[in-house]
Parts: C-alpha cells; structure tokens; sequence
C-alpha cells in the first residue's frame, strides 16, 4: 500500500506491508516512529453524490438518471486519525464511507475501456455532510466542503502493484 506520512519532520513517500513496515527510499521503518498523512494531495475531489439506490431511499429522494457531481476543495482533507471540526453553523453533521479512486496522472474526457490507465489505486474516504445545510439550501458542495469534511487514506491499494 502507497503511504505518506512525516519522518523526524520531513514528509516522505512509501511502501507498507503488514509483513514489513514501511519501506521508503531503501529505509525501513516502524510505523509506530511515523505520522502518516493523507496518501495523496490531490488538486480537487470529485465526488458522486446518491450513487446507490439504499442511500437515495435514506434521504427520500429519486435515483438520479445522470450522476450528481459535487467538488470537495484540498481544504477539506484530514489526515488518518485527525479530528473532524464541526461547523458552528451546523447541528447535524454526518458521514458516509466510500471507496475513493485516486487518479494518477492528468486526463479529460476518458473513454470507460480506457479508465483504468490513469487510475493509481483506491483508498477509504469518508464523505462528511452538514446534513441540515444540505437539506436547508440543496448546496451540496457548501455542506460538504468545510475544513476536516474529507478524511481520506491511510494509503492507496493498487490493483497491479507492478
């Protein structure tokens, strides 16, 4: 699995293995002397919203016909382990665990048979939602893109780890 984490002060890239450690630049280390970080920094997230029907039902709205797409900003990543800040303006905040795929190099208008070429891997991520705001205004983005709203990682598994 790919991780980041910080080492005595400096951010680093790795490999993890529950066998082994984290294996970076020839070094191997402990994860107990480490604090990972978010296993990528990416520019945006692109994230789809109602993408199953058990989720649409919860929130008693139809299942959209074209996908519903919002951005989460860079702001909004947390690290493994941090704290999730709530929003003074909110009085329902939720979550929702997804499967992430990380992209790993620039692309734009990508035919489905050609997808897997850019994707790096997958990792855990956790949709955070000011419900309340969410409901109140339907601004999707507002009530899902304050600071802390997308904890993400540790690492990011490959398919073909080669």
């Amino acid at each position: 699995m790919i991780v980041r984490f910080l080492h005595k002060g400096i951010a680093r890239g790795g490999w993890y293995s529950s066998e082994h450690g984290i294996i970076s630049g020839g070094e191997l280390l402990r994860p107990e002397d480490v604090t990972l970080l978010p296993p990528c920094q990416p520019s945006k997230i692109v994230c789809v919203g109602l993408n199953y029907v058990q989720h649409a039902q919860e929130l008693k709205m139809p299942l959209p016909e074209e996908p519903i797409l919002f951005l989460k900003p860079p702001s909004a990543i947390l690290p493994p382990g941090g704290e999730i800040i709530y929003p003074p303006s909110s009085r329902q905040v939720d979550y929702e665990g997804e499967l992430a795929i990380v992209i790993g190099k620039r692309c734009r208008d990508v035919p489905a048979d050609e997808a897997d070429k850019y994707i790096l891997g997958y990792t855990c991520f956790n949709d955070v939602t000011a419900r309340d705001l969410q409901k109140k205004d339907g601004q999707w983005t507002r009530a899902k893109s304050f600071d802390t709203f997308a904890p993400f990682g540790p690492g990011i598994v490959r398919i073909d780890p080669s």
